[in-house]
């Protein structure tokens, strides 16, 4: 990505595309495209489609997410990994450029503005190994993905805290007029349905939760992370095939804070949705049961509902508290 743009050049390009949004008159939201019956955000369908021809190599390693599930501390602990612990080199370069998110694509026009290529070209030119990050559900993902068996960090989050936190995040990330209006119980109701961008959280989770024996696939979850940042840390680690020392795992452990992610540009994004004239928080509270401050009692026995109806008998659970 750096080969194109500096960060700061970056963010400009993001920044007229949200004055974009912004401008949009009410009632005419962003255009979401459903590809196989799972809507997409505006420019995704597009590499959904290139992704089926898309290569693959067997030495890639990619964290798959559904949204706001911990995908940015995900990456960064991988990120870190990979650099084999150099956090001198991690600082150098914002999180986005060091993981690329495959489908987060600029409109073609405002990527001519700095001659940027997309995100599937960019990474085409990368060298190995590659770390990759996307939100499709698995579906969606470039089927060689799945002949050619690359290491997949897949994280999940607890449902209720995740309907929180994906409503305050496109508040930020689709500050459309119908997107800055929406209520939680709006979003809520959209969420039960599962008619919210990448689809229904259940689908997306189960896939991957299907395959959880799969060598070449690392399951985690948001809560476990928060619990044993450290465990989690090491667990990483060895299941992207590196031997890192005590100090440097406790080195990338303290970087991979919520703390200090929060305050550290080059592992928090909000350097890309920052408005001059509205400060925002792309790592909001980073907790586990901020649901209990925004759920009713209605909102919460149709969530208990929803999981026993998706989840039982898989063997699938999720610490609330």
């Amino acid at each position: 990505m750096e080969k194109y743009v500096t960060g700061e050049e970056f963010r400009g390009l993001w920044k007229i595309f949200f004055d974009f949004l912004s401008a949009l008159p009410a009632g005419k939201p962003p255009v979401e495209v459903a590809v196989g019956g799972i809507k997409l955000p505006p420019g995704a369908a597009d590499v959904a489609e290139a992704f089926k021809q898309w290569d693959v190599r067997q030495d890639d390693v990619w964290v798959v997410t559904y949204p706001k599930a911990g995908t940015t501390w995900a990456q960064e602990i991988m990120s870190c990994v990979m650099y084999d612990g150099n956090l001198e080199e991690i600082n150098k370069k914002p999180t986005m450029f060091r993981v690329l998110f495959l489908e987060l694509e600029l409109p073609e026009r405002v990527r001519q503005m700095k001659n940027l290529p997309s995100n599937l070209q960019i990474a085409e030119e990368m060298p190995s190994p590659r770390v990759l990050k996307s939100h499709m559900p698995g579906q969606l993902l470039p089927p060689q993905l799945w002949e050619k068996r690359p290491r997949i960090v897949y994280v999940m989050r607890n449902p209720k805290d995740l309907v929180v936190s994906y409503f305050y995040f496109m508040k930020m990330a689709n500050p459309s007029p119908d997107s800055l209006s929406e209520s939680f119980g709006q979003f809520f109701d959209k969420m039960l349905r599962g008619d919210v961008s990448y689809g229904p959280w259940w689908d997306h989770y189960l896939y991957f939760w299907q395959q959880r024996h799969e060598p070449n696939i690392l399951l985690l979850q948001y809560e476990d992370m928060k619990r044993d940042l450290r465990g989690n840390v090491e667990k990483i680690s060895q299941f992207l095939g590196k031997r890192l020392s005590a100090e440097t795992l406790d080195a990338i452990t303290e970087h991979c804070t919520f703390a200090n992610m929060k305050k550290n540009p080059m592992a928090n994004l909000d350097y890309m949705f920052a408005q001059e004239e509205k400060p925002v928080a792309f790592m909001r509270k980073g907790i586990v049961g901020d649901w209990k401050n925004h759920f009713t009692v209605a909102q919460n026995e149709a969530m208990d509902a929803l999981i026993k109806e998706k989840l039982h008998g898989t063997g699938l659970t999720f610490d609330f508290s």
